[in-house]
């Protein structure tokens, strides 16, 4: 890691660290509503920022077959990232930060009294303190992934480009992440040429309206109501934890040939008791009078 720093002309810092999205987060900066969530302009140094920036991938190379779509969103995960000649020294140092135990660390330094608090029977579950996790890199496959269940929590970092924009349309509406992930984050790489409008990360609140848990991906607009917005600009970081109120999705944008280009960090959790997955449920859908009143909410 610190090698690759010093290959490119960057510093760093120990381990990395000057590489992390968390670098300048701190627990004053964790808002509840209407989900736990972190906002932090300017994220990244600026110089590490200008150059990941200068630096960052072709977006044929990520959008691969899909590049002359409306606005589909386009993921080069880790497993295709690490080691292609397409990915920079500084990219690569980068992406090997994010995957590692140190990163968790910082994670578990930051967000664990949260976690606990937002997921009670968390460490039941998982029979295990949070900050004694095993941390493993997410294989292709995710929940089908055998892999995937070796260690407690599995990373995994994403370049991430929506294509350009003929025909204004979300690229995605009113969701929940998979119920195996315990957190997700955006880092933006907006283009200093993009003068287009959208593309912010918008927020949700449930209404009183209970929907289906099979429209967890999905969710129908009137069942939820925006309540605030992240805007799509460079250098800027969302970061969230995951739960049955994270309900969020992505503004239109207008029509534009620029596309929109950030880095994603997860984390997921395949282990524990509860195989369907621990987070993003929803208690009505224990009981048989909750199930049948999300049902007739369709």
């Amino acid at each position: 890691m610190g090698e690759a720093g010093r290959e490119v002309g960057i510093d760093t810092g120990p381990g990395g660290r000057r590489l992390s999205i968390l670098g300048r987060a701190t627990k004053a900066d964790i808002r509840l509503d209407p989900y736990p969530h972190v906002v932090v302009h300017d994220a990244l140094p600026e110089d590490v920022y200008r150059q990941l920036d200068a630096e960052f991938p072709e977006f044929d190379w990520i959008a691969g077959s899909e590049a002359r779509e409306n606005n589909r969103a386009c993921l080069k995960p880790a497993a295709q990232a690490l080691g292609s000649s397409q990915v920079s020294r500084l990219w690569q140092a980068f992406f090997e930060y994010h995957l590692s135990a140190a990163f968790f660390d910082e994670f578990v330094a930051l967000w664990g009294p949260t976690v606990l608090a937002q997921h009670p029977g968390f460490q039941a579950n998982f029979g295990k303190a949070l900050k004694d996790f095993e941390v493993g890199v997410r294989a292709t496959g995710k929940s089908e992934a055998s892999d995937n269940r070796e260690a407690d929590v599995v990373l995994d970092c994403v370049f991430g480009v929506n294509t350009p924009v003929w025909q204004p349309t979300p690229v995605r509406g009113p969701h929940i992440d998979s119920p195996f992930k315990l957190f997700s984050s955006l880092l933006y790489f907006r283009r200093v040429d993009d003068d287009s409008v959208g593309g912010d990360h918008q927020m949700f609140r449930l209404r009183r309206r209970m929907y289906p848990r099979a429209r967890l991906k999905k969710i129908p607009g009137r069942y939820v109501e925006p309540v605030g917005r992240v805007p799509y600009r460079a250098n800027t970081l969302l970061f969230w934890l995951n739960g049955v109120s994270a309900i969020h999705g992505v503004t239109a944008r207008g029509v534009t040939s620029v596309p929109r280009r950030y880095v994603a960090t997860m984390g997921e959790c395949y282990g524990g008791t509860a195989r369907d997955g621990f987070f993003a449920h929803h208690p009505q859908w224990e009981s048989t009078l909750g199930r049948a009143r999300s049902l007739l909410n369709r």
